[in-house]
């Protein structure tokens, strides 16, 4: 009975922490594709910063053209050169990015070719943006359900050894400790030896997901000899 106890536990903990990993895994690959976008984008803006600079003094060669006001214009979409963009928050390049691109549809035209590249870089960043915020939100909620299977496991552990200590109550030569594992054990899984040398203070292995199950030991301090 206490086994099925804990096998009823464990097995939903164990598909926990396996969606728990592969949903961070997933996240972090997303976060880094919104790096690559923000670094394609700021590309891009120069690109597009320099052409619609040159556009300008272009257009301000023509003594005919109001050159205040294609000045404000300029000023209006592109106010910061490639080193400001580069120094901004996601939010504020991407809000940035959109005024560029009103901006350059209307003074060189959308199918101008730095144009074109620089509305593929601005909806590259948002996609993937987009996707990120996704995969993070998958990856809160696996870890919450991690944490629910994870007291689940802790509940039907607790039962398991009151349910061994009232068996044992009639039989004196044998341990609890011969016959589970501590609570840390059986967050590894199955396949442990009940006679392993583990104890409930058993520090956790690298990569396992394990939260301070039990207080830590305190060392016992040596008393060296006086020589007296």
């Amino acid at each position: 009975m206490a086994a099925d106890l804990l096998e009823e536990a464990l097995v939903p903990y164990s598909a926990a922490v396996g969606e728990a990993l592969a949903e961070g895994e997933e996240a972090a690959r997303a976060a880094e594709a919104v790096a690559e976008a923000d670094v394609a984008m700021d590309g891009a803006y120069e690109r597009l910063y320099a052409t619609a600079q040159s556009n300008y003094y272009g257009a301000v060669a023509d003594v005919r053209a109001n050159a205040a006001r294609l000045k404000e214009r300029l000023e209006r979409g592109m106010p910061l050169p490639p080193s400001g963009f580069r120094a901004l928050g996601m939010d504020r390049s991407r809000a940035l990015m959109e005024g560029a691109l009103t901006y350059a549809n209307d003074a060189l035209g959308a199918e101008h070719a730095v144009v074109v590249d620089a509305q593929a870089a601005y909806d590259g960043f948002v996609q993937a943006r987009k996707a990120a915020n996704a995969e993070n939100s998958d990856a809160v909620l696996a870890m919450q359900k991690l944490f629910a299977a994870r007291d689940e496991a802790r509940r039907a552990y607790v039962a398991a050894r009151q349910f061994v200590e009232g068996a044992l109550s009639l039989n004196e030569n044998e341990s609890l400790r011969q016959l589970m594992l501590p609570v840390t054990a059986i967050y590894k899984g199955p396949g442990r030896p009940s006679g392993s040398d583990s104890t409930d203070t058993e520090a956790p292995q690298a990569g396992e997901v394990v939260l301070n199950d039990a207080p830590p030991v305190q060392p016992t301090p040596v008393v060296e000899p006086s020589g007296e």
